[in-house]
This record gives C-alpha cells, structure tokens and sequence, in this order.
C-alpha cells in the first residue's frame, strides 16, 4: 500500500493506493478485506456503495474482479464508523500550543502500512473535529518526535505550526531531555552505565514480511548514545532509568540489547521466556511473560516554544508496567527518589504512585 507521498503524518490518511500484485482473479471486496485490517466485508462495500473505492479510476461494484496491475484507491476518512473511533486519551497538559497524552502501548502513533484508523493523530482529529466546525482557529495535532506502538507513556504534539517549528529545533539541538523506564532481563554490575554504538536500519527477514528494524552497526550506522541508571532489581530482573542523548530509532531497545539486557517482552531484539530461565531470571508470582516491550516514556524536559520557559512534563508508569514494579515490591514513592537526570544529577521530586501525570515549569 502507498500513502500520499509526502504527506504530513501529523496529518490522517485522506485515501490510500493500493497496487494488486497477484495474479489470480479475486473479487474487489474480498481483496480489500484481506488488506483492511479495520474494516469488515460488509463495512468494504459500504465504502464502494458510497462510491469512496475506485478501480483504475472507475466506480465498480463489489463483485468486480481484480487482478495483477489493477490500482485501487480507497477514500478512507469518511468511510470509517463511529464506533471505530480510537478511545479518548489521557491529556496530561494542553494550553493553545502545545498538548500531551498519556499514549496506551499498543497504539500507533500515526497512520502506517495497512493501520489508518485508531491511531494517535487519528484520534487527536477526530477528538477535535467538531471544536474545529464552530471555531475560527482550526487545531491540528503535529508530531513532535514518536513513540514505538509498544512504547507507552508521554507523547508531545504541537497545536500550531510555530510551536511544531519551535519544539522540532529544541528536539534537533538537544535542547530535549528524554526519560525512559525500562523493565529488563539482567542486573547490571554498577548502578550507572551507558551505551555508545552506531545505529542503522535493517530489514529484519525473520518475520514472515520485510520488517525494518534498526540494529547496532558501528560502521554503517550513525553515533548514538544513552545513559542509564539502576533503580532496582529482583530475581534477575532490574529496573532501569534510560536517558537518550541522541534520537535515533528504537535506540533503547538496540543499545539495551548491545549492553546485554534487554527489554522484556522485546522479542524483536532477543527477549524471550527461554533467554530469561536461562539467565536464572524469574518474573513475579501472577506476572505473564509479557507481550511488548516494557518500555514507558517517562518525562520531557524542554523550553516552551512560546514562552522560552523550562518545562517539565511527566506521566507515570500504569496498566501492566505498573503491575510488575508492585509485583517486585518496589515502593513507587523509594523508587522515584533514585531518578536522577545523569546529566545535571537534580533528583525529581515527583511521586511515580502519585497524579498519574504532572506538569511543572522550572526556574530558568
């Protein structure tokens, strides 16, 4: 499937373009079926009902037959159902700016391969649409910088296009500090370490379609560098606090797996219930080995675009991480008191057992 190229991804999918590249006839509705994964048979011909699918650029009917080298474009935001509408998200902060959620792991970010609905941005425009109708300035949520769709926790977008450009150089120069906690296979041997190791894309040929998952490649890949700190650990488990100095793709994960701890349920990246018995590692009595990566975005710390002043957002572990910090026997309330930022070493204050997402402005 081909989206508009070029398109914002801040921005939801108007249509897709699809390109048959098999060569046995099929029915246009079943086919798009197979492709659709948020949509039914019956729901597909409503679209084509609605005259919002086209073959080759003709109207057609369901039962039309398509085969290899037949294009069909999709006109997908109209056609999508009320109740497949993604859930409200958390709003951590909002002002005329700037807006975080808390984003649920599991969830994309934006539109991306067969995946157009249920996402952040989607949500976000549909959250907003009918604001927009009556308002004079219209909100659109831009991307500042991503999460995986196994990653929870902060998400920072901007409302208006000065912000994004203001909030995009603050992420190009550094001028964002990121924080992870991370739930691993392993104790390290000292309470901080950190990561220096080139980052590159490869397609990753294990997964029954071409998947592009980045790896560690000091010769082609570019520099990259985390900091990371223990905060606890229990029966060949730890906890850690993960600080990304530079922004690379899925650079945790990878540099996590470099140091030898990687994150559990991370099976992209070697994590599994065998690697773990093999290591003595024995997650909690009523924890399942769990089926994502135990990844959370943390906190943001970063310059408003508009008033220059320091921010610091945070938004706290929930849902199945938080279960398995308890289930260790952590006290939240202990265990915030050792996040320290590696780079000015200022202790947060926060409560990660407290409101579950906080906002303070800093001193200059």
């Amino acid at each position: 499937m081909v989206l508009t190229p070029g398109r914002d991804l801040s921005r939801p999918a108007g249509s897709a373009s699809f390109e048959v590249r098999q060569h046995q006839r099929i029915r246009l509705d079943l086919w798009l079926q197979q492709r659709l994964g948020w949509s039914s048979r019956s729901k597909i011909q409503k679209l084509i009902a609605q005259q919002r699918v086209l073959l080759n650029g003709d109207l057609v009917k369901p039962s039309a037959k398509v085969a290899s080298g037949d294009e069909i474009e999709v006109l997908l935001d109209s056609g999508v159902e009320d109740d497949e509408m993604p859930p409200k998200l958390p709003v951590i902060i909002e002002d005329p700016w700037i807006v975080a959620v808390d984003k649920p792991a599991g969830m994309l970010v934006h539109p991306v391969g067969r995946t157009h609905v249920g996402t952040v941005v989607d949500g976000l425009h549909r959250h907003w649409r009918k604001l927009n109708d009556c308002s004079i300035q219209k909100i659109t949520p831009m991307l500042c910088h991503r999460l995986d769709r196994d990653t929870s926790g902060l998400l920072l977008l901007a409302k208006t296009l000065r912000a994004r450009r203001q909030l995009q150089d603050s992420f190009e120069e550094n001028r964002v500090q990121k924080s992870y906690i991370a739930i691993v296979e392993g104790i390290p041997d000292h309470d901080h370490f950190e990561i220096d190791a080139g980052i590159a894309a490869h397609l990753d040929r294990s997964r029954d379609t071409d998947h592009r998952l980045a790896r560690a490649d000091d010769e082609q890949g570019k520099p990259s560098r985390t900091l990371f700190r223990l905060l606890g650990s229990r029966d060949g488990i730890s906890i850690l606090h993960c600080r990304p100095i530079t922004g690379r793709q899925n650079q945790i994960r990878v540099h996590l797996q470099v140091a030898g701890f990687p994150i559990l349920g991370d099976h992209g990246y070697g994590q599994t219930e065998q690697s773990l018995r093999d290591r003595g590692g024995v997650l909690p009595a009523g924890i399942p080995h769990p089926r994502r990566a135990f990844l959370h975005s943390f906190q943001l710390r970063f310059p408003h675009p508009i008033w220059n002043l320091p921010q610091r957002l945070r938004c706290n572990p929930t849902g199945d991480l938080a279960r398995i910090i308890e289930a260790m026997n952590f006290d939240p309330r202990g265990l915030h008191q050792r996040i320290s930022d590696p780079i000015s070493t200022r202790i947060f204050t926060d409560s990660l057992d407290g409101t579950a997402c906080q906002r303070d402005t800093l001193p200059g």
